[in-house]
């Protein structure tokens, strides 16, 4: 059965001045897939994230969503009033019980117990916590994640990981954890060099066939440069 899906993204550019982030970069997310994104640090990973919650503006290309998706994202360093309650900082329960009750259950795992402690007494690392424990509350359509396994400890990431294997959506992560996307997602992007390219399968699989992409690259330079230099010779004789 097709893939529904959720997100296209066609010719996306972005710079900042005479900087060029990435530029012509087209992917697509669909329904149950879990993308990894893979990218040097300050090549523009956080900054494509923010532009596809519509947190920064592009420079050229489109990003077309499925009518009415909901999309949630966790960001790096998350803020929060000081002064609400962890679970009033969670999200927008109205008091329903069964929210509530689900949010108890995602935070306990997380190990936040206290509900009505003030966002201002966690530490940065407990209300990253908190944003993430907001994120998959929520159940969007749409779940982006920068940097998930920050501040988390073992058993809290292999939590996260059953979560992720098992969420019916569309997931993408951002991670330098390799063991937690290896055991997470079935498709990598890997943005390098201002360009985008689609690998299947989890981390290591898309480390052996980025391996083989180099090799390839290596020997057609190879070709090349003795091509070169046999035109070279040529010309010399005349």
């Amino acid at each position: 059965m097709a893939q529904i899906p959720y997100l296209d993204v066609q010719n996306l550019s972005k710079r900042f001045g005479a900087q060029v982030l990435f530029e012509n970069i087209s992917f697509s997310i669909a329904e149950g897939q879990r993308v990894g994104l893979i990218a040097q640090n300050g090549t523009g990973k956080s900054t494509l994230l923010a532009m596809l919650t519509g947190r920064e503006g592009k420079d050229g290309g489109e990003m077309v969503y499925r009518n009415g998706l909901r999309v949630g994202f966790l960001e790096q360093s998350p803020q929060f009033e000081p002064t609400e309650s962890v679970l009033d900082a969670c999200f927008n329960h109205e008091g329903n019980p069964d929210k509530i009750l689900k949010a108890k259950q995602v935070l306990t795992q997380l190990h936040i117990t206290n509900l009505q402690q003030p966002m201002g007494e966690l530490s940065g690392g407990q209300q990253k916590r908190v944003a993430l424990a907001n994120v998959l509350i929520t159940e969007p359509d749409l779940i982006i994640l920068d940097e998930p396994t920050n501040h988390l400890d073992l058993d809290m990431i292999e939590w996260l990981e059953g979560y992720v294997k098992n969420y019916p959506k569309a997931v993408v992560i951002v991670s330098h954890d390799r063991m937690f996307l290896d055991h997470t997602v079935d498709v990598v992007y890997n943005m390098e060099y201002g360009k985008m390219k689609r690998y299947s399968g989890n981390y290591s699989n898309y480390v052996i066939q980025r391996e083989n992409d180099i090799e390839r690259q290596q020997s057609a330079y190879a070709r090349q440069q003795k091509d070169i230099q046999r035109l070279e010779a040529l010309i010399e004789k005349f």
